[in-house]
């Protein structure tokens, strides 16, 4: 008992005072910023349920960039925080990202690009995985089956975005040079 509570004591000095070298009140000093996200979800019942998938899917994205080599820097923004007019922007509209009823993944987006020099349409981008369930229909492992066959979707569909932004020639910064 007394080691739940000298660990409680612990966590909340942790999140108190933090870890980070910067004095209180000071900020982390903020990279530029080289391409622009922003995610579009359709609406569903919960609205704070299209936030948060929002925020997800839009990590897979920092995700499955970093692993193909992208090394700019990436910053989701928002409808209502469009960020920067000078700094190119992908925008993704998310049609689904869901399992179907025969037990498929799904990820489906179109993608548009916008940039001081234009705008260019990179269609649409799907995805698709089978979901091999261990456990049963039900059940921890379940679940945690459905929420890899989830990211293997929305990877294989990223993929095909990450060629098609880096084949644009509308973002410089960040991508590997063509060989």
């Amino acid at each position: 008992m007394k080691s739940l509570v000298a660990l409680l004591c612990v966590s909340v000095a942790f999140a108190t005072f933090g870890c980070a070298n910067f004095p209180p009140g000071k900020d982390k000093p903020a990279k530029p910023v080289d391409l622009q996200v922003l995610v579009n979800v359709p609406p569903t019942w919960r609205p704070f349920l299209d936030d948060d998938v929002a925020e997800e899917f839009f990590y897979r994205l920092q995700d499955t960039f970093r692993l193909r080599g992208y090394t700019g820097e990436l910053a989701q923004v928002t409808v209502l925080d469009p960020g920067a007019k000078d700094r190119p922007t992908l925008t993704i509209n998310l049609s689904e990202w869901r399992l179907d009823r025969i037990g498929n993944a799904q990820c489906t987006f179109s993608a548009s690009l916008t940039t001081p020099a234009g705008e260019k349409n990179l269609g649409l981008k799907m995805g698709t995985t089978m979901l091999w369930a261990h456990g049963g229909r039900w059940g921890l492992s379940r679940s945690y089956d459905a929420a890899n066959a989830l990211e293997s979707a929305a990877a294989d569909a990223l993929n095909d975005l990450y060629r098609a932004v880096a084949d644009s020639g509308l973002v410089t910064k960040g991508f590997p040079a063509k060989k």
